[in-house]
């Protein structure tokens, strides 16, 4: 089943679909990235004009943990990621990647 990557491809997309419901307000938005489905990266980012608030950097966090969490049911481990890109219109980013185990998960929706 997982040779299979236009499968794995419309389950990736399903998920992200998901995430982006949940996830995508405030001017964030999401990514999933799920070759191989145990190591699935999940993406929640934002570019500013103005440095990110710490509350809405913990308010999208928040939503992407409870997220991973009901979509997966495993530990979720979180790496933060922040630089400033200079001439730019927004050049202050952030990108916290959410690493999960998916491979439960994707059998279920590939069933």
């Amino acid at each position: 089943m997982f040779d299979n990557i236009d499968q794995m491809a419309r389950i990736e997309r399903e998920i992200e679909k998901r995430m982006e419901a949940a996830c995508e307000k405030n001017g964030w938005y999401v990514a999933v990235a799920m070759m191989p489905p145990e190591n699935t990266t999940l993406f929640i980012e934002k570019f500013g004009e103005a440095p990110i608030r710490s509350s809405d950097e913990d308010g999208a966090l928040e939503s992407a943990q409870a997220f991973a969490n009901a979509e997966f049911g495993t530990d979720v481990e979180v790496i933060r990621d922040e630089e400033k890109i200079p001439n730019t219109r927004a050049p202050y980013h952030i990108r916290l990647s959410l690493k999960v185990d998916a491979s439960k998960r994707v059998q279920e929706l590939a069933a």
